[in-house]
């Protein structure tokens, strides 16, 4: 890779940016499967600009309380050297989720999605006591990968929903379906992180799946969640009328190959395997999804 062209995706992995464009591609998946279309910009541009804010809010926040082997790891010494951009994007993500909620995120999509952004919060700021110490909701034994998995799923599915139908249409099986698959696929890619981090956690004492289980067993409960996400696609395709073989194949595709990705990760992967090959099959899927609509014309 040239030195421009590694700049350039250092930027892009680093500042956070490539992975807030992967989570809000899950926004504009949900819209293509349940509406085989997607021309509105707004709602997106919210998610990216809210989950960039809080991403880069995680990795200022405590900084100096950091260990030295992270503050030696690639993704630290890039925002070391590069804080007075950081901030930038920090300032500027604030600025955008502000103002597009105020300009045109009605309040009920704002107020349902309050307890998501409290979680996204205590998950990085220490909120609840214990022991005369207060920790953090990643602090929780075993909870950090069900976290991650129940806010993005959430947000990723209720956003597109409520920003063009009502509450009632939350109770409809597509809808429960696709939340449950999208939990399940943002579980199984987020143990691999688990599992980079696994002498880390090991040594303060946090309770992931790979320290309680194992590198081994975590991969087969990362597989087996991938498992029943194509259950589930394979379940929404016969039970669920108008869902498009097409997009069937695409989630499986996707899973196959996320599985994959799982299967080669490990300790001594670099930050940017885990940046560009696993948040990147969110973007994967998406894309994937986007070709099977263009499909199913």
């Amino acid at each position: 890779m040239s030195g421009r062209l590694r700049i350039f995706f250092d930027f892009l992995i680093f500042s956070n940016i490539f992975l807030s464009i992967c989570v809000t591609s899950l926004v504009v998946e949900t819209s293509l499967v349940l509406t085989n279309g997607f021309n509105d910009l707004r709602y997106p541009f919210f998610l990216f600009c809210a989950t960039l804010f809080l991403y880069c809010f995680h990795r200022v926040y405590r900084s100096d309380f950091r260990s030295q082997e992270e503050k030696l790891s690639a993704r630290h010494l890039w925002i070391k050297n590069n804080l007075r951009f950081f901030y930038s994007v920090l300032v500027f993500s604030a600025l955008g989720a502000l103002i597009s909620a105020v300009l045109f995120v009605p309040f009920h999509i704002l107020a349902t999605l309050l307890p998501v952004a409290l979680i996204s919060i205590g998950y990085t700021i220490p909120c609840l006591p214990w022991k005369g110490k207060w920790l953090r909701l990643r602090d929780l034994p075993g909870i950090k990968v069900f976290l991650i998995a129940l806010v993005l799923g959430l947000t990723t599915v209720l956003l597109p929903v409520l920003a063009y139908s009502s509450y009632g249409s939350l109770m409809s099986p597509a809808i429960f379906i696709i939340f449950l698959r999208r939990m399940f696929f943002i579980f199984a890619i987020t143990i691999p992180f688990d599992i980079r981090d696994l002498e880390y956690d090991q040594r303060n004492g946090t309770r992931t799946i790979p320290v309680i289980l194992g590198v081994t067993k975590a991969k087969a409960v990362a597989f087996f969640a991938l498992a029943i996400f194509i259950g589930l696609a394979l379940f929404q395709y016969f039970m669920v009328s108008n869902t498009k073989i097409e997009y069937v194949f695409a989630l499986v595709l996707s899973a196959l190959i996320s599985a994959w990705m799982i299967s080669i990760s490990g300790k001594k992967k670099q930050d940017r395997f885990y940046s560009v090959f696993l948040e990147g099959m969110m973007l994967l899927q998406c894309l994937l999804i986007l070709m099977a609509s263009k499909l199913s014309l």
